[in-house]
């Protein structure tokens, strides 16, 4: 049995190259496509995912923890992390054999963070981009870390990162980490944060500026209206939304909603239709959204096949457990190839 501490995790993910994080994300595309095909078969049929509704446990305090089994047969995972009303995620996910043999406990918090924006990454890098881009990204947390890094291992073309929060004193805390060690690695790149609380009208022009937008805040009124999209000329423009996962969040209003090129792509119809405050306030159902993992049973090695030009593609993600286990079994490989870890035996 392996256990991966916060800072373990860490460093394996900060070291991945471009080609580690693609065999990352078609391994999450393959483990999606088998989700969505085993949604779509027939009842009677053998199961080889089992993946029971997360129960949700909310304090007095309003601190809510989550709870997330899944088994895809080959492994079971549980993951129990806490979102605290003040602070940042906290958890563990464990990994057990078919036989329920302990083989790893993993630090949840950077891999939750890390598998959401992966999820973002099996659809933005099938999207079809333009030559240069303009990347914003709403919220200065882990998520809108990972959506950031990943965005620039495995897109080309990026000229501007802005990342966006309400506040000063967060943005300066990623500046002086993340940005900064960002800059020495792609020094052709221009990086910002923008405090919306101090220049909303720049906030305004980076939006209308944007190539692709990610949305990385628990927020419970949207970030932006419609109208502030369509300020400048039609373009077209990827958007992300993984804050929301209760249905009084909501990031973005119901009139950006509609300006989607066609349906809303999410990870799981049934948890985003119960989940996401977007979709449940805009009143959506089954038929106005495709699982991506749909497409992925289709190509799964196909590129630049999603949106078209002059219009908006959004991908609505509220995650679930298959996507943690998936990312955790292959961590505890790279691992044990590296040496990394606590290996107790005979737990």
């Amino acid at each position: 049995m392996r256990i991966l501490t916060g800072t373990e995790v860490s460093s394996l993910l900060r070291d991945l190259t471009s080609q580690d994080a693609r065999r990352l994300r078609d391994s999450l595309s393959s483990g999606l496509a088998a989700y969505t095909k085993q949604e779509q078969s027939s009842k009677s049929e053998t199961k080889l995912i089992h993946q029971p509704p997360r129960p949700v446990i909310q304090t007095k305090d309003h601190d809510t923890t989550l709870i997330m089994p899944v088994s895809n047969t080959s492994a079971t995972s549980v993951k129990v992390v806490t979102v605290p009303r003040n602070g940042d995620i906290q958890g563990a996910i464990t990994i057990y054999s078919p036989l329920g043999v302990l083989q790893g406990v993993l630090n949840a918090a950077e891999i939750t963070a890390f598998r959401t924006a992966l999820a973002t990454m099996t659809i933005l890098t099938r999207w079809k981009a333009p030559d240069a881009l303009n990347v914003v990204v709403f919220g200065a947390g882990k998520q809108a870390e990972w959506h950031v890094r990943l965005t620039l291992l495995l897109m080309h073309g990026v000229k501007r990162v802005t990342v966006i929060n309400r506040g000063r004193a967060r943005l300066e805390t990623f500046d002086n980490t993340v940005f900064a060690t960002l800059r020495e690695a792609y020094p052709e790149i221009e990086f910002e944060g923008i405090a919306t609380a101090d220049t909303p009208a720049q906030v305004g022009t980076r939006l209308v500026e944007a190539d692709i937008i990610s949305c990385c805040t628990p927020s419970t009124e949207p970030l932006f209206s419609a109208r502030d999209l369509q300020r400048g000329s039609s373009k077209s423009r990827f958007m992300s939304l993984i804050g929301s996962y209760k249905p009084p969040m909501q990031e973005i209003d119901s009139a950006t909603l509609k300006l989607a090129v066609s349906k809303i792509l999410v990870d799981s119809k049934a948890a985003c239709l119960e989940e996401a405050g977007e979709l449940v306030s805009a009143g959506l159902g089954p038929d106005d959204l495709i699982e991506i993992g749909e497409l992925f049973l289709k190509d799964l090695n196909g590129d630049e096949n999603v949106g078209s030009k002059d219009a908006l593609t959004i991908f609505k993600c509220v995650g679930f457990g298959l996507m943690d286990l998936v990312v955790s079994q292959a961590l505890l490989e790279m691992a044990e190839d590296a040496g990394t870890g606590t290996v107790l035996d005979g737990f």
